[in-house]
Order: structure tokens, then sequence, then C-alpha cells
């Protein structure tokens, strides 16, 4: 939640202190450090340092690590439908 929320401020340096302080707390939660990494390099893309984010995805693929797929979901009139099942609601259903 903070990485994101420096993320939407557009702070690049609070993001890699963040991330750096994720990696030196949590060493072996590969998961999220991995989806950090990706939000991070997104950061600095974002921010025009692509050379900087280049190096950040290279460092993920050279792990071997994958980044786990998120889920979507929201309930209608009691009935809960993911994000494949979503294609076939109109807005106004969901809405």
């Amino acid at each position: 939640a903070l990485l994101s929320g420096a993320r939407n401020a557009k702070n690049v340096h609070l993001s890699q202190n963040i991330y750096d302080r994720m990696k030196k707390l949590f060493p072996e939660r590969k998961d999220p450090l991995v989806s950090a990494a990706v939000l991070l390099a997104n950061v600095y893309a974002s921010s025009g340092e692509i050379g900087k984010a280049s190096d950040i995805r290279l460092e993920i693929y050279k792990s071997g690590t994958k980044k786990k797929v998120g889920l979507t979901w929201i309930t209608v009139d009691g009935q809960v439908y993911v994000s494949q099942q979503l294609y076939y609601l109109s807005s106004t259903q969901i809405i």
C-alpha cells in the first residue's frame, strides 16, 4: 500500500526507499517482492527513467521469479463474478 501511494504521488525516491526496506525486512517473501519490483519499474518508467526501469525488469527476469496474476471480482445481486465473467455483464448491471 505504501509503495502504491508513493507511485500515485509520483515520488521515485520514496518508492525506491520503500522497496529497499521491503527487501531488507522480508527477503524470504519472493512473491510480494516481485510485485513490488514490477511496481517500482513502472514508477521509474513513468518518470522517464527508462534505463533504471529496464535494469529492474532484467533483474526480475534473471531471478526466474514470476509475478502472480491478480484477480478482479464484483458482487451483483448476491452473485460473485470474477474478471473473466465480468465481460458478460453489461455496465448497467454492474452499476
